[in-house]
Formats: structure tokens, sequence, C-alpha cells
């Protein structure tokens, strides 16, 4: 049974020691959403139910897919956000369950990235990058040095995001990405089962809105790997901050 939100409840056992405790817990989410770039399908993302478009949005930019946000011509997403809890009729023959999780973009053709690969369709799961392994050295052009925050004002960027992520006090298991002005006020806050998915859903949210990314700062819950990093840049924002720790590539 589906709770509000993308969540649904699970009958689970918690063991503690010789004890265990049958009881109904909250779960986020994890549903496929195809992304379709001129009617070809180029990648599965796996991901939290919700700001489908943003998600295309920044996947396409943040991904080096398109040569700019501005290149994109329309971004639909059909289908419901959630199931209902009393549409399981519609599920099971597919057809809401298919719109739901399928969002087409249409992009200049001339605007295509050559070395995107549409041709390959990835499978993006909420752990791992889209980086493919014999193209780890991406060009990524170097971002203008314009930008100087005090170093308090990222030191208190975590605080406010915390305040943010309902789900993850709610159900556990996501994790948030967060956009900051140079004063430190927030922009906007994504959850996501997947770092990467947040990343772009934050990201896509200020491009379909026409918010500028070149004078704001991204926070993320999580690691910052290789990919993390090539996507804020590809975005052109030009701080990047984690609660955790970069990798050494990163």
């Amino acid at each position: 049974m589906l709770d509000e939100g993308p969540v649904v409840s699970r009958r689970v056992w918690s063991v503690k020691g010789d004890e265990s405790l049958e009881q109904d817990v909250q779960m986020p989410l994890e549903e496929p959403l195809s992304l379709q770039i001129n009617e070809s399908q180029v990648a599965v993302l796996m991901r939290l139910p919700g700001m489908e478009k943003e998600l295309a949005a920044g996947f396409c930019v943040s991904e080096g897919l398109v040569a700019s946000f501005a290149d994109v011509l329309t971004i639909l997403h059909c289908g419901r956000e959630l199931p209902e809890v009393d549409q399981k009729a519609t599920d099971d023959d597919g057809s809401a369950a298919e719109s739901r999780n399928q969002v087409s973009v249409l992009v200049r053709p001339e605007a295509l990235n050559e070395d995107a690969r549409l041709d390959v369709v990835r499978l993006i799961r909420a752990g791992c990058g889209a980086v493919d392994v014999d193209r780890a050295e991406l060009p990524l052009t170097p971002l203008a040095d314009a930008m100087h925050v005090e170093a308090q004002a990222v030191l208190g960027l975590s605080a406010t995001m915390r305040e943010g992520q309902r789900l993850h006090r709610r159900t556990g298991g996501v994790h948030a990405a967060a956009l900051y002005d140079g004063a430190g006020e927030l922009v906007a806050l994504c959850e996501d089962v997947g770092r990467h998915n947040a990343v772009d859903k934050a990201i896509g949210y200020c491009l379909l809105r026409g918010i500028p990314l070149d004078d704001k700062m991204v926070l993320c819950s999580g690691r910052l790997s290789y990919e993390m990093v090539t996507k804020t840049i590809r975005a052109r924002v030009p701080i990047l901050a984690s609660v955790s720790t970069p990798t050494a590539l990163a």
C-alpha cells in the first residue's frame, strides 16, 4: 500500500539479539525511467519517482549529451507522477506504469554531442554513474574562477540541507543534493535513491526555471566520485561540496 509521497509500506522483521519484532516500515520507491532523446532510447534511470522533467534536463546537460540546455526544445512526461492506491487495474495492464516511467526529450539534432553514444542504452543504477570504462578521460572546459564565498558560509550549508531532507527522515535510504547561492541561501533541494539523480534533479530544477547556475554551490549528502564532479563542471556550477569525502580521482 502506498503512503503519501514516493514511499511504500512493507512488513519487515526487526531482529535484535534473540528477539524479533514484526512491523510495518516505510521504504522509498525505486522505479526505472526510460529516457528518450529524439525518439531514441538512451538510458534507463533507476530513480525515485517525481521530478522526471528535472531529472531528464539535468541528465542531458550533466552527462554532456547536449551542447547546451538552450538546445533542448521540449521535455515530455505523460504519466502520473506516482501510482494511485486504487488504480491496480490500470497498472496491471502496464499502460499507466509505462507512461509514468517514460520521458521524451526533443533536441536540436545539430546540438547532440557526437561522443554521447546515443546508440547505446545505458542502465543507470542508483549507486553508479554513467561514465564508460574506456572513456574515463573526458575533455572538460575549465570553469572561470569568478565565485568566492566565505568558508563559514560553506560549513553552514549542511544544517539547512538536513532540515530539508524530509523523505530521509521518514524512510532513510535516500540521498540529497542542494543548490545554494553565494550567501548560503537555499535555492533547490532534491532527494533520490541515487546521488547522481539527486544532483541531476537539482540542476534540472534550475535549468527549467531559468535560474543561473554559474553563481551557485552544490552540496551532496554522499561521497564525491569522479562522475559527480564532471556533472557539476558540465552544468557550470563553480563550487561543489559534500558532507562525505571525495575520491582521489574526483
